[in-house]
C-alpha cells in the first residue's frame, strides 16, 4: 500500500461530487453502483443499507504517523454514499473501543502496512489492495465493456498489481505486464505471463491499468494514440502533457473508488 500524503487527499471532501459525476459519465456507475457491483448486490440494497449502518474512521498513530485529512476524506467519501460517518475522537486502539462503544456497524483504518473495513456484525472484513483492484477492475469494465478477448497491459508487479493480475484473469482479459523490476518480470515468464520489458513497447496497448508508484515518467510518446487508462497507482505515472491529453479516456483518483468497494465487499 503507498503511503498517501495530505496534499493528495485534502481537497477530498470538497470534490467528492465532481469526483463522482466524472466516474459514473465514463462508466455509467456511481461509487454506490460500484459498491453494490463489487459485492453482488443491488443499488438498492446499497441505499437500504446506508439507512441502518454507521461507520467509524478510526485515526492510526502508529509507525509513521497521522496522515492529514485521511480520516476524514474516508468519512467524506463514505458520507457521500449515503451513509452516517465519522472519525472517532481517540486513536488507536481506544478509537476502536470508542467506535464500538458509541455503535458502529463497520470500521476502517489504517496503518503503514494495510488499511482494512471490518464489519464488525458480520465478521467481514475489506483489504485495500483487493478492493482497489476490483474497483478499479469493475470501473474498468464500466468503460470499456466486457474484458473477454481484450489486451490489457498491467503496469507493476507490486501487491496491488498481484491483485489485478488475479481480478483481470477472472474476467476473461489477456494480461501482459509490465515492471521496471527485471526480476519481477522472471517470475512472471515462469507463470507464463506475457511480458514486456521497454516503456517503449507500452505505446501497442490501448488499454492500461497503471498500478506503479513512480510519478510523472509516463509521456504522451510512450501511449497509444486511443488509450484507455485505469490509474489506481499514485503518485500519478503520467506527466502533466499526457494527463491532459488522456483525461477524458482515464479513470483515477487517489482514495474514493477503493473506498468505496471496501464498504461494499463488507456489507
Amino acid at each position: 500500500m503507498t503511503r498517501l500524503i495530505t496534499d493528495w487527499i485534502a481537497d477530498i471532501g470538497d470534490t467528492i461530487k465532481d469526483r463522482e459525476r466524472d466516474l459514473k459519465s465514463k462508466t455509467g456507475l456511481s461509487y454506490a453502483a460500484l459498491a453494490a457491483k463489487v459485492s453482488g448486490c443491488s443499488v438498492n440494497d446499497i441505499d437500504r443499507a446506508s439507512q441502518q449502518i454507521t461507520v467509524a474512521v478510526v485515526p492510526i498513530t502508529t509507525g509513521l504517523g497521522i496522515i492529514g485529512s485521511f480520516a476524514q476524506s474516508v468519512a467524506a467519501i463514505v458520507g457521500a454514499m449515503g451513509f452516517r460517518s465519522y472519525v472517532t475522537k481517540r486513536a488507536d486502539v481506544e478509537g476502536l473501543y470508542e467506535a464500538y462503544q458509541s455503535g458502529a456497524d463497520i470500521v476502517y483504518m489504517a496503518d503503514d502496512e494495510r488499511f482494512i473495513s471490518i464489519n464488525l456484525n458480520k465478521k467481514k472484513m475489506a483489504d485495500n489492495n483487493f478492493a482497489t483492484a476490483i474497483g478499479y477492475t469493475t470501473a474498468f469494465e464500466g468503460a470499456l465493456g466486457s474484458f473477454v478477448g481484450k489486451e490489457i497491459l498491467l503496469m507493476g508487479c507490486g501487491i496491488l498489481g498481484q491483485e489485478f493480475l488475479k481480478c483481470l484473469k477472472k474476467k476473461g482479459a489477456s494480461v501482459t505486464v509490465y515492471d521496471i523490476d527485471r526480476n519481477k518480470l522472471s517470475e512472471m515468464k515462469k507463470e507464463e505471463i506475457s511480458v514486456i520489458e521497454s516503456p517503449e513497447e507500452i505505446a501497442g496497448f490501448r488499454y492500461v491499468i497503471d498500478a506503479t508508484s513512480q510519478g510523472g515518467w509516463l509521456h504522451q510518446n510512450l501511449l497509444h494514440p486511443e488509450v484507455w487508462i485505469a490509474a489506481p497507482g499514485i503518485p500519478l505515472s503520467l506527466d502533466q502533457e499526457a494527463y491532459e491529453a488522456c483525461s477524458n479516456q482515464m479513470i483515477h483518483d487517489p482514495l474514493q473508488i477503493g473506498v468505496a468497494a471496501m464498504l461494499g465487499l463488507t456489507l
